[in-house]
């Protein structure tokens, strides 16, 4: 790997740089196919903070409903309803925007493999198992604030925690 070819010769450590074999064209395209993958994994992320927050919002908004005609069975009842409903739909998308983000990460690799020696250095700073962690943890997080938010919903509108 590129990262492990660098040698410590002092303070600083030297690097050989192998520019990239691609012609101008297919540079500026892979350039560009780079920039494509890395803007939808951003929109894929901003997507899951964007459900995740309207959903909280959306249960707030259900438990006030609840609270507005309280003593009403079936309401209740299909408050409830909605809220796993809801549930169940987010943590899929949350699910499915991560798939669609690894899908994009997969483009990256590819792509920066045709690049030079220092842009594959700079990306392999950060190890691929390192990051996985990070995405998963907050991944689970967000499934987590989904759940703990529907239960937390089931509690106050429930007649039978009052």
């Amino acid at each position: 790997m590129v990262a492990q070819e660098i040698q410590d010769l002092g303070d600083e450590p030297v690097r050989e740089n192998t520019p990239s074999e691609l012609d101008e064209l297919t540079h500026a395209e892979m350039c560009m196919l780079y920039k494509e993958s890395a803007d939808s994994i951003r929109f894929a992320k901003a997507h899951q903070w964007k459900s995740l927050g309207a959903t909280l919002l959306t249960f707030g908004g259900l438990i006030a409903l609840a609270q507005l005609v309280p003593n009403n069975a079936t309401l209740t009842n299909l408050i409830i309803a909605i809220s796993f409903l809801c549930s169940c739909a987010v943590i899929y998308m949350l699910a499915l925007y991560q798939v669609w983000q690894n899908t994009e990460r997969e483009k990256l690799r590819d792509i920066t493999s045709h690049f030079s020696s220092f842009s594959q250095f700079t990306r392999a700073i950060k190890s691929s198992r390192e990051a996985n962690v990070h995405r998963y943890t907050l991944l689970l997080f967000m499934v987590a604030a989904i759940i703990l938010g529907n239960i937390m919903l089931v509690l106050v509108v429930s007649p039978l925690y009052r």
